[in-house]
């Protein structure tokens, strides 16, 4: 993968497949500002986007449900999931950000990553059945791309584009690699025909 430059900023400012606008502009711009500005005083390198993550995991909180998350994972657009009002995990939560983000102006994409033991494994022969993965937004924001995790609601201002070496743990883990980067995930799909496609991308990547 290649880093992103401001030449991509346009481009990320457009809607994918699943990824179309589907709120005001002004109602998401006001409810985001309200936890910002309660925020900015104290914390005053808080962020906009931080505000747009906590906004959307609390109107869209993750399902306890098991069926419900395997039966939807993949499956839905931004609307959808939005007015479902259940997430069902870090791709859900990308595909909402990204949304809502590039209507107020900030150029964003969606990330899908592997974890990096798994992917030596895949690589190797390995045993590699069990997919492990994550799914990032990277937003340009105030000159610089950053990634976002908006299931996690962390944000990394310096990373490297090629290995992403969290500070944080997702699921006991904090080295992934990138494999896709788009608009959205273009389509709805089962999990199966996703770690599918994760298999088949992953297996041209440098380690």
């Amino acid at each position: 993968m290649q880093p992103l430059t401001k030449n991509d900023c346009e481009f990320y400012l457009n809607s994918g497949e699943l990824t179309r606008p589907f709120l005001d502009k002004d109602y998401i711009l006001e409810k985001v500002m309200l936890d910002y500005n309660s925020k900015i005083q104290k914390h005053p390198n808080y962020t906009i986007l931080e505000s747009l993550f906590h906004w959307i995991q609390h109107c869209v909180p993750y399902s306890q449900d098991g069926e419900f998350r395997n039966a939807n994972k993949f499956q839905r657009t931004a609307k959808e999931m939005w007015e479902s009002g259940n997430a069902t995990g870090c791709t859900d939560y990308a595909q909402l950000f990204a949304t809502l983000a590039r209507q107020l102006g900030y150029p964003t994409t969606i990330l899908h990553t592997a974890e990096y033991n798994w992917l030596k494994r895949l690589k190797t022969g390995g045993d590699s059945m069990m997919h492990i993965g994550h799914s990032f937004c990277e937003c340009f924001y105030e000159g610089k791309w950053v990634l976002v995790d908006p299931m996690a609601q962390r944000i990394e201002f310096d990373y490297n584009t090629e290995k992403i070496e969290l500070s944080y743990e997702v699921g006991g883990n904090s080295i992934f690699i990138p494999y896709f980067r788009g608009l959205d995930i273009g389509f709805k799909h089962t999990t199966e025909e996703h770690c599918d496609n994760m298999d088949k991308l992953c297996q041209d990547l440098e380690i």
